[in-house]
């Protein structure tokens, strides 16, 4: 054998050796090959104060009313990745919420953790993993009395939820 056959050879045996690595890589990476809870630890993490850009925003100061912010388009990069949900119970509130996501022939896709008065979620995933897509989709605001669990009103919102499918 030549040099450059040699070489040529050698070139060939470096790039399968890396594909092989590459695909063992994206293999441990799957949701489908960890088993359970040996991923990485998500866990939608409720915040005191407001949404960040919203802080000049207006707060309650009436009690017989109720003030929220909800984004209007959750966008997530992946069917099981954290979107940004962008929710917020306003200061001044006399109630706590929680906020799920209904989807026509799916049901209940998303339920927020309970977030209190004063506080903000930025991100959290999705209970039902979507194909890639947008959607409209019914957001279901529940005002209820942390201390009874009485629900006090519920409001309707529509919005759009898109999942992507990018690997990176």
């Amino acid at each position: 054998m030549n040099r450059s056959g040699a070489r040529l050879t050698l070139i060939s045996m470096l790039v399968i050796l890396l594909a092989v690595l590459l695909a063992a890589l994206l293999a441990a990476l799957t949701p489908e090959s960890q088993s359970a809870g040996a991923g990485p630890d998500w866990s939608p993490s409720v915040t005191p104060g407001r949404l960040p850009g919203f802080e000049d925003s207006p707060v309650n100061n009436d009690g017989r009313y109720f003030y929220y912010q909800l984004c209007k388009e959750v966008v997530f990069k992946k069917p099981d990745a954290p979107g940004s949900v962008l929710i917020e119970n306003t200061p001044g509130n006399a109630y706590h919420m929680r906020v799920e996501y209904e989807l026509d022939g799916y049901g209940t896709i998303y339920i927020s953790p309970a977030i209190a008065p004063g506080e903000h979620l930025l991100e959290d995933t999705l209970d039902q993993e979507l194909p890639e897509g947008s959607y409209d989709v019914v957001a279901k605001v529940n005002v209820y009395d942390a201390t009874t669990g009485e629900t006090k009103d519920v409001f309707s919102e529509n919005i759009t939820v898109v999942v992507k499918n990018k690997l990176f």
